[in-house]
């Protein structure tokens, strides 16, 4: 597969951009910055600007985006409205056990923490909540990974995706990057936001 990659220089993008390269993808990093990663392209693209994200993605059979949102740039939610209309591609985002999605039968710490991150970081939820209601409205074969806590432990090479409630309270980013690269090719998850945890 060709897969383009938005955020492929931080902590979580890299260990995707790396995973998807020992798995045989042809990989191209998007955003402002090389990444520079053996295997990897870049290809420099200003992902506040609709119509170059857009051509980044043309001729690729997926997009996945290990974005972050900032207070006052909600990328997350911007990038899934510029690809919104490829008709298709296969699109991966990843965001957060705190954001609720249709189907969740949350436990009430779960719903505590959901609640404490719409306190605390209320831009980050918008954007989110934004991605979500964009993806269930386009065309993309999109799938919405809500991992919680990340860490940077070693990869354990096990993760549980459920769909009602997060399995754990924490999950490896080498952990996701591998359920990241494994949920391209499942059928199953798209058009779906599962948590995949630890």
């Amino acid at each position: 597969m060709k897969v383009l990659v938005f955020g492929g220089t931080g902590r979580t993008g890299r260990l995707i951009a790396q995973w998807l390269v020992k798995n045989g993808h042809t990989v191209i990093a998007a955003g402002r910055r090389d990444p520079q990663i053996e295997g990897v392209a870049y290809r420099a693209v200003n992902l506040s600007d609709a119509s170059a994200v857009r051509t980044a993605a043309e001729g690729m059979d997926a997009a996945i985006s290990a974005l972050a949102s900032g207070k006052d740039n909600p990328v997350c939610s911007e990038v899934a409205q510029a690809l919104s209309e490829m008709e298709g591609l296969r699109f991966i985002t990843i965001a957060g056990s705190g954001l609720d999605a249709p189907g969740d039968a949350k436990g009430a710490l779960d719903r505590f923490i959901g609640w404490l991150l719409r306190r605390l970081m209320p831009h980050m939820i918008a954007d989110r909540e934004r991605e979500l209601g964009i993806l269930q409205a386009s065309r993309l074969r999109w799938t919405m990974l809500r991992p919680p806590l990340l860490n940077n432990k070693p990869s354990t090479g096990r993760y549980q995706t459920t769909f009602d409630r997060p399995a754990s309270r924490g999950i490896s980013r080498a952990d996701l990057a591998r359920a990241v690269v494994d949920a391209l090719e499942d059928g199953a998850l798209i058009g779906r936001a599962p948590f995949v945890a630890g």
